[in-house]
């Protein structure tokens, strides 16, 4: 069985703020690695706005992570 977690907007931009933190990077520096703007991030993070894929993917690899995409069990909705 495959497991996997649906996040909503706001949990991934709690999400990606929680692992900056646990890396210890600041806005600004996670902004600048990634070609974002600062109001940008500080949106996703706070779950706001309709993020692009483009920076939703940006700021992942920076954080050394990556998005998966998987068939959703229809059975389960």
């Amino acid at each position: 069985m495959i497991n996997f977690i649906v996040m909503k907007i706001a949990e991934i931009g709690l999400f990606i703020a929680k692992r900056r933190k646990a890396l210890k990077v600041n806005q600004r520096e996670l902004a600048s690695l990634c070609g974002v703007s600062e109001h940008a991030l500080c949106n996703l993070e706070r779950g706001g706005g309709n993020p692009t894929m483009r920076l939703v993917d940006s700021v992942a690899d920076a954080l050394g992570l990556e998005l998966k995409l998987v068939v959703k069990d229809m059975e389960a909705t």
